[in-house]
């Protein structure tokens, strides 16, 4: 149990500061994502992904072991995964309705829902998890992780497009063009952060 909880925890921490799916992997977010208006609205979506990524991987787990060794897993796997987060987002889309008692909390989980489940960085969670053959406990780890990892990206940006915009920031780079030069710069490290030799 003690070697499956630290198993757990050192793949959360890998996935949250290492390979942090936004800006290591260079994944995309939504324009809602890059966008926010106050920190609120970003914890909010931090935390609809992250419950996506985590119930998701029980089902994604389970995928990944009944088809670990077969010639036609790059087939199967992507609808399989679909499947798996779609009922997700349904459930809790109906739990959401159902029992929770905050009307406005619900009516605002449910408009996150869709944009924090299909984006592109929770099935690039699975996938990199796939890849590396974890087991259900380091799975559930890197998706915690990488929820983590999404919220701070999130909250990164958000901040980052708040001192931008009081900074000296020559006319033609406010904005879009002086927030992507920024993120750019950041991915650049954390890559270098994994090991990668940048081109050259």
């Amino acid at each position: 149990m003690e070697n499956s909880f630290l198993l757990f925890i050192s793949t959360a921490i890998t996935a949250l500061a290492v390979e942090n799916a936004v800006f290591a992997r260079g994944l995309g977010m939504d324009n809602e994502v890059v966008f926010i208006k106050d920190p609120r609205e970003g914890l909010l979506m931090g935390g609809v992904f992250g419950w996506v990524v985590f119930w998701s991987a029980w089902p994604i787990s389970l995928t990944n072991y009944l088809l670990r060794g077969r010639s036609y897993v790059m087939i199967i796997r992507p609808p399989m995964y679909l499947i798996g987060v779609l009922a997700v987002c349904l459930l809790t889309h109906y739990l959401s309705r159902k029992y929770l008692k905050n009307e406005k909390l619900a009516d605002e989980i449910r408009g996150t829902l869709p944009v924090a489940t299909f984006n592109s960085v929770l099935f690039a969670v699975f996938f990199l998890s796939a890849s590396q053959n974890f087991v259900l406990t380091q799975t559930l780890g890197y998706a915690v992780g990488s929820a983590l990892g999404y919220t701070v990206a999130i909250f990164v940006i958000y901040y980052a497009r708040k001192r931008l915009a009081i900074s000296a920031v020559p006319r033609s780079f406010r904005g879009l063009p002086i927030l992507l030069i920024y993120l750019g710069l950041l991915s650049l490290a954390l890559y270098g952060l994994i090991g990668h030799n940048l081109p050259t």
